[in-house]
């Protein structure tokens, strides 16, 4: 049984990758279609069988799960404390998301394909470029 569409989207938006169609795609004046995604479409078809439900659709339930826990973690963010229980409210939402990373970081690995470095999900501090100064 192959990965559905559902899961495949689901997929694409863990990794950091878009879900609109190619022509449709257009970051900075560019088509946004990269060599990476093409990766990760043709990574998701060539899954095989027995690793489709023991390693990435496990993989997916650990991320969608996250996903959820960050959800439902908003509420935490205007407590402190309640009754004798101090919350570290700082701390829970980043450190869902460093462990979000660490399971989609497995789905690439999984995969053979790298995360987007380009989404804003994976970087510190938004679009980041690489510069090297030459002398």
């Amino acid at each position: 049984m192959a990965l559905t569409a559902q899961e495949q989207a689901r997929i694409r938006d863990y990794l950091g990758y878009l879900n609109l169609n190619a022509i449709q795609s257009i970051q900075l004046g560019f088509p946004a279609a990269s060599q990476a995604l093409f990766l990760v479409d043709s990574a998701m078809t060539r899954v095989r069988p027995e690793a489709e439900t023991e390693i990435v659709r496990k993989l997916l339930i650990e991320l969608d799960r996250l996903d959820a826990e960050m959800a439902a973690g908003r509420k935490f963010l205007k407590v402190r404390q309640v009754g004798d229980i101090t919350l570290n409210p700082d701390r829970h939402l980043p450190d869902l998301r460093r462990e979000q990373k660490y399971w989609a970081q497995r789905m690439a690995d999984a995969l053979g394909v790298p995360l987007n470095s380009y989404a804003l999900r994976w970087s510190d501090a938004g679009f980041s470029m690489r510069v090297e100064h030459g002398l």
